[in-house]
């Protein structure tokens, strides 16, 4: 699918359902902040350049490791990851909080982003109430990801789940060749057996994934530490 065919920004509608306010506003927070934390090389094989324009995505590198390259020559300062196309400063952004399976240090994320990681957890009570409470999230910022399938194995679940969240348009998610739009509408997929990927989107798109990878059996995101009191205080502000 080109970037010619996706239909206008404008035409996408701005209103953010009331279950999805609190992380948005907390997802632009650390956007703006400046501290949106390094994807990983593992995961940066499996993304690809989110240039907006068609022109721009033929120059732009073929893979977030290429553009990490290219974006250490970048003096520039930028006050939003959107304000540059990918290369110039790197728009897209990938990393996870909740439990990791494995390892002694759990992720830095959790202590830096506390409101972030309560909000994204309890969305997930909130949109499916039924689902036994994910270990881990990945959370994902302009990111298109190849086709591909999750490493390791899910444990106590069978299905993640996903949504997208912002000011896109395009953007479905395709599994095993069926394409689904997620945008406020969040879905289950099996993403460790069943081939899943990106399209092409044009604007702001976050992605909330919601797994419990083996090795978390148990292991509850939600009972993490509370935030602190500053989010109540910020709600009449959000968007």
């Amino acid at each position: 699918e080109k970037l010619s065919t996706i239909p206008a920004l404008d035409t996408v509608d701005h209103a953010v359902p009331e279950a999805y306010k609190e992380v948005l506003y907390q997802l632009r927070n650390v956007d703006k902040s400046g501290r949106w934390p390094t994807t990983t090389p593992k995961r940066q094989l499996v993304m690809v350049s989110t240039a907006e324009t068609q022109e721009a995505k033929e120059k732009a590198p073929s893979s977030l490791t290429l553009a990490s390259m290219k974006a250490r020559s970048n003096t520039e300062s930028r006050s939003s990851a959107y304000d540059f196309a990918e290369g110039q400063g790197g728009a897209s952004g990938s990393f996870s909080v909740g439990y990791m399976p494995g390892i002694r240090k759990q992720p830095k994320s959790n202590s830096l982003f506390p409101e972030l990681v309560k909000a994204a957890f309890e969305l997930e009570r909130t949109l499916c109430p039924d689902r036994e409470p994910s270990s881990t999230i990945a959370i994902n910022r302009n990111a298109q990801f190849r086709p591909h399938t999750d490493s390791g194995a899910g444990a106590g679940q069978s299905t993640s789940l996903i949504v997208g969240l912002g000011t896109y348009s395009g953007g479905e998610l395709m599994v095993e060749g069926e394409k689904h739009d997620i945008r406020y509408n969040a879905i289950e997929f099996n993403g460790w057996k069943q081939r899943h990927w990106t399209m092409p989107f044009l604007g702001e798109r976050y992605s909330l994934v919601w797994f419990t990878p083996k090795g978390c059996e148990g292991m509850r995101g939600i009972d993490l530490s509370p935030p602190s009191p500053a989010s109540a205080s910020t709600q009449a502000t959000k968007v």
